[in-house]
């Protein structure tokens, strides 16, 4: 477990990752999740957990890939395709966070 690791060692994380490979990042204070993982095309496929505040929305409306789930409290699917798109997403909602490798 990494807490509140820098974007050097995240970016590291999300570089490294293989597609049988997972990084759950949670919010130390809230119950926010995003579990981030690669598929075979090299896109990272991240499901976010949690109640979006407005910012969110209008980050995930620009994105080409979403979809809502119904079964869950408040969850997204987004893929993205770079390092740096994933970090806005991670900073964006979650101010303190603890880093799992799965």
């Amino acid at each position: 477990m990494i807490v509140n690791p820098n974007d050097i060692i995240l970016s590291e994380l999300l570089l490294f990752l293989d597609s049988d490979e997972g990084i759950r990042i949670q919010s130390k204070s809230t119950s926010k999740k995003i579990f981030i993982n690669k598929n075979l095309l090299g896109n990272y496929v991240l499901l976010l957990i949690y109640n979006f505040t407005k910012n969110m929305h209008a980050f995930l409306d620009s994105r080409r890939n979403y979809a809502q789930g119904s079964d869950c409290r408040s969850c997204a699917i987004i893929y993205l395709d770079t390092i740096p798109e994933v970090l806005e997403i991670i900073h964006s909602e979650i101010e303190e966070i603890e880093v799992n490798e799965y």
